[in-house]
């Protein structure tokens, strides 16, 4: 049977279990964490959370325009 997804559920059982984005985000709004990004960006920020304590900021993504070099 698949626990509950709570801020004590142990790091093995996040990791064993499926959980889909919908359930990661609610979690991550529960606990005032960001929301955004893939599926596997918010299961990293809670796998994070869940062994540190820490609230991680979503990585920024570049903007391909603001990339290039000037001449």
């Amino acid at each position: 049977m698949r626990p509950e997804l709570t801020k004590n559920i142990a790091i093995e059982d996040f990791k064993n279990f499926y959980w889909l984005k919908e359930e990661l985000q609610r979690f991550c709004r529960e606990h005032e964490m960001s929301a955004s990004g893939s599926k596997i960006e918010i299961a990293e920020r809670i796998e994070a959370f869940l062994l540190t304590g820490e609230k991680k900021k979503p990585r920024k993504k570049l903007n391909a325009g603001k990339t290039a070099s000037k001449q």
